[in-house]
């Protein structure tokens, strides 16, 4: 097992109003304030404050809702990535901006456009995520009535990127050739009209979890968010990337992994347990249900709380391919939980990703030793609401961070690649 550099990175996952489904209903929660640029103009000043080398913000190209039912007690709002991050780096000055854009349902030129120009505004900060977009209900957006397979978008995906790269390379060429490519998916010839991008390109980021998702990124994205609810989870993945990684001819050390981290802080560990007790119970029963029912694209509402989980009748008419859906419901159907039992759980831990509940002393001594033992190269940190939990996190635990010699007392660089180490690629 490779040890990472003991250096901490830190992103802010910020979608929403927190990690916790529940959580916006906290007292001190904002959940009007994220339609008001105010909002997320004072939250920007926060993760820079703390010395975070980026905010993330995912894209959301499908309604919210759960086979046509729009939820009642959630509160998902999902503004375009690209808008937010604009206006958050007009106010800061040095923490990176990472959008997530859909190679499935956009087109190289735009998005090379997109890129260039938030690098050029923001001197430097940009990053993209890319995602090939796993949701079904996206399709009809765009006119087509079915998801493509996943192994057409990730090799779509993969010329994409080409592409892309290839139109930010020619800006550099003194030369400034004309891009001509003709491929599987993409027939192209052009250039962007931006006089330079300043990194060079943005920094790719991806978050792929299958074997086309891992291989994909092991060719091309410079860091990686990813689940990983154990230390010993962050370990497997990470060497199995790296050893992917290498497989592909690039340095492993060259791809930072960034697993996702919740997090719920207080003075005491009993306070914050108190805290996520609180917030687990602000997740009522009907909440707990449509969160699930959005999860799977199946409206749970049409059964009582109370009903065994019809799972039959889920996978045969829910949204998400049938098997996935049939194996992370049948553990549940195997312990003869209700409707109501399983989404409680389900609520409890979404997505996969670790969740602490501490003390910022004991949040730093957690962080530290996944660095330590070979879990990651930092976090993508996910407060449980909004943006009270931000704030403990940089008051509280960057201090000790930074007493430790693990976080930067102050950005040495101005880009994100300067942030994470990456080279420059100009």
């Amino acid at each position: 097992m490779s040890k990472p550099a003991r250096e901490l990175h830190i992103w802010a996952f910020l979608q929403g109003i927190g990690f916790y489904p529940g959580g916006w209903r906290h007292p001190l929660a904002q959940p009007r304030s994220v339609f008001d640029r105010a909002y997320y103009e004072d939250v920007a000043r926060l993760a820079e404050r703390g010395r975070f080398d980026a905010i993330v913000f995912g894209d959301q190209l499908q309604g919210r809702d759960a086979a046509g039912r729009t939820p009642e007690r959630l509160a998902i709002p999902t503004l375009d990535p690209f808008t937010l991050l604009s206006a958050m780096g007009a106010v800061t000055e040095r923490v990176g901006l990472v959008a997530t854009v859909s190679t499935t349902y956009n087109a190289p030129m735009g998005v090379a456009e997109r890129f260039a120009s938030l690098d050029l505004a923001s001197s430097g900060r940009a990053g993209w995520n890319i995602v090939t977009t796993a949701h079904p209900n996206a399709a009809p957006n765009f006119g087509e009535r079915d998801l493509m397979e996943k192994g057409l978008r990730y090799r779509r995906a993969e010329e994409f990127v080409n592409v892309t790269t290839q139109l930010w390379d020619a800006v550099d060429d003194p030369a400034r050739p004309i891009v001509r490519h003709k491929g599987e998916w993409f027939d192209v010839e052009g250039q962007l009209d931006t006089p330079y991008v300043p990194q060079g390109r943005p920094v790719l980021v991806q978050a792929g979890q299958s074997g086309d998702g891992r291989d994909f990124a092991a060719r091309t994205a410079e860091a990686i968010f990813c689940p990983a609810a154990t230390l010993e989870a962050g370990q497997a993945f990470r060497d199995d990337i790296r050893e992917r990684v290498a497989r592909a001819g690039r340095d492993p050390d060259g791809v930072k992994i960034m697993p996702g981290l919740a997090f719920v802080l207080a003075d005491t560990e009993e306070a914050a347990q108190r805290k996520e007790r609180e917030l687990l119970e602000m997740a009522d029963d009907g909440l707990c249900i449509e969160y699930l029912s959005e999860s799977i694209g199946y409206d749970l509402t049409r059964h009582a709380a109370s009903d065994l989980i019809p799972i039959d009748t889920i996978v045969a008419e829910c949204e998400f391919p049938a098997e996935d859906i049939r194996r992370m419901l049948t553990p549940g159907v195997e312990r003869g939980q209700t409707i109501a039992d399983y989404c409680r759980g389900y609520a409890r831990q979404p997505r996969g990703h670790a969740i602490f509940v501490g003390t910022a002393e004991q949040l730093a001594d957690r962080m530290g030793h996944w660095i330590d033992e070979g879990g990651c190269d930092g976090f993508t940190l996910q407060p449980g609401f909004m943006p009270e939990e931000l704030r403990l996190f940089v008051d509280h635990t960057v201090p000790l961070l930074q007493q430790r010699g693990l976080l930067r007392t102050d950005y040495e660089g101005t880009t994100l690649r300067n942030h994470l180490g990456l080279s420059t690629r100009r």
